[in-house]
């Protein structure tokens, strides 16, 4: 059987390929046939063109050339095809004639189309011919004659010709496809017959070991996996019992297996629920801190936008003088500087840890951050009637830092001291390298405020923890300025730590470490 239907595709194939072999020349001659209709109808276009031409009728100069140009495409396209058609007819054992005079009538249409280029070019250039008959008969000559030959006659010649190569192929692609035909039906038949022969045969056969084979399967569907096949009878079947009972045992101990794992699964599911549900919970609280710190900044925001409205108002009602606008914008500008610092506050919140986090470092000397931050802070600090003592080393030293960062990390150290002092206080700004550590330089900043209990201290850097005392000396606030410090003092290889008493004040240190020897040099 198999050698036989190898045989059939064989035939078959090979008879497959010679039809589409003749599909694809009557392709060609029709695509032989459409251009050479396509030449005929431009030759004929450009015919009209010039007798409109000559005859002074309404026409474009440039479609002349443009037809001719066409008709050269085409004559090109038809020599392509007419290649391919030969190279087709060589490949299938062909010798026609057809090739050669198609060759020979493209060589002299070629030829004809370059002698209308001077016959367009002149009438574009003279117009209305006076002598019309003679003009045209001038013309006719080159568009229908060509080496003492009629064109039309040729190229309806072709075109006939190319019709009945088509029609030719047509008919040889119909009858090998009716060979395949015939050919398939009857090797379909053939095998049909053997096919139902040894079926009746392996059926007989084979239905007692299938049968021994199915109540086995079901057995095992069934749960039953210590049924065992029958090994006895033809070969096949007896590896193929074997193979299965092999197969049953192996899944009787994949079964323990497998419940031993579903118990040890069990325990592990728990525990991790019971992590999932602390996770749940521990977010249950991040989310419900969230949601007061995004409450209290709508409120604080609320605050000095209530300010700069109400003070707006006030000062455009009736005729102030110019200290009262004076005064106005002022607490308009304290107002807004407020307001400013809660937004900054809140981006930083909102930015991810990698952006807050990424800095700049560079080799940089401290000092200049902690100038800009008190010359930033010293009119708030008058303000609020709050007296700063500085005190700076003036010897060298160098520390790894961003510029910009330790800046606002001074000065947020620098406005909590502020804020949280009382009227008449002061505020002392010591800097410099401490006698017991060397090699670094350490920023002390020490209030006389509210200070801090011993409870809240340990949360002051935790983002949006604001201490009841805190809030009671001052409403406005959103507890994000020490966590921000904190992290970014950290991420500069500094430390950022706070010692406080109630009532006593709180003394905020900063520390970097050195880069150079320049922080010994200064100590000495």
């Amino acid at each position: 059987m198999a050698s036989l239907a190898l045989a059939q595709g064989g035939l078959a194939a090979w008879i497959a390929d010679r039809a589409e072999h003749q599909v694809l020349r009557g392709r060609v001659a029709g695509d032989l046939q459409s251009a050479f209709w396509e030449l005929s109808a431009t030759k004929q276009r450009l015919r009209a063109w010039s007798l409109r031409a000559l005859i002074g009728a309404p026409h474009a100069q440039g479609d002349g050339e443009m037809l001719r140009l066409r008709m050269a495409d085409a004559i090109v396209r038809l020599q392509d095809l007419s290649a391919r058609a030969e190279q087709m007819d060589r490949a299938m054992g062909i010798e026609s004639r057809e090739g050669p005079e198609r060759d020979d009538a493209l060589k002299l249409l070629s030829q004809s189309v370059v002698s209308l280029r001077e016959p367009i070019a002149e009438i574009n250039r003279s117009g209305p011919a006076q002598d019309v008959p003679t003009a045209w008969a001038a013309i006719e000559t080159v568009f229908d004659k060509g080496a003492g030959r009629d064109l039309r006659e040729m190229l309806n010649e072709r075109i006939r010709d190319e019709a009945e190569i088509l029609k030719r192929t047509r008919e040889t692609a119909d009858l090998y496809l009716e060979r395949v035909k015939l050919l398939s039906w009857s090797a379909a038949g053939t095998l049909s017959l053997m096919a139902i022969i040894l079926a009746v045969y392996f059926i007989r056969a084979l239905r007692r070991p299938l049968a021994a084979m199915s109540d086995g399967a079901k057995a095992f569907e069934q749960g039953y996996l210590d049924h065992r096949m029958p090994e006895g009878g033809f070969r096949e079947f007896s590896h193929l019992g074997a193979s299965m009972n092999h197969m049953a045992a192996e899944l009787s101990a994949r079964r323990e297996q497998e419940a031993e794992l579903r118990a040890s699964l069990e325990v592990q599911v728990a525990t991790r629920t019971e992590e999932l549900e602390a996770a749940l919970a521990e977010l249950r609280q991040v989310e419900a801190r969230r949601r007061q710190l995004l409450g209290d900044i709508s409120h604080e925001l609320r605050t000095p936008m209530t300010a700069i409205r109400g003070e707006a108002e006030v000062t455009l009602r009736g005729r102030k003088s110019l200290d009262d606008y004076r005064e106005a914008l002022q607490r308009i500008t304290l107002a807004s500087g407020q307001m400013g610092a809660l937004i900054e506050d809140l981006l930083m919140m909102a930015r991810s840890d990698a952006e807050l986090l990424h800095l700049n470092l560079t080799d940089m000397d401290p000092r200049q951050a902690l100038e800009e931050a008190i010359a930033t802070l010293s009119p708030i600090a008058h303000v609020r009637e709050v007296e700063l003592r500085i005190g700076i080393d003036d010897g060298a030293v160098r520390v790894a830092a961003d510029g910009q960062r330790l800046q606002q990390v001074m000065a947020l150290m620098l406005d909590n001291a502020i804020r949280y002092s009382h009227p008449g206080g002061t505020v002392e700004i010591v800097a410099g390298v401490p006698d017991d550590a060397p090699g670094s330089w350490r920023l002390e900043i020490k209030d006389q405020g509210i200070g801090i209990n011993e409870a809240d201290l340990v949360r002051v850097f935790e983002r949006g923890f604001r201490s009841a005392a805190a809030r009671a000396h001052r409403a406005d606030g959103t507890g994000l300025g020490l966590p921000i410090a904190k992290a970014l003092t950290e991420r500069q290889g500094g430390s950022l730590t706070l010692h406080s008493q109630t009532g006593h004040g709180v003394s905020a240190i900063l520390t970097l470490p050195c880069t150079t020897n320049a922080c010994l040099e200064g100590a000495h």
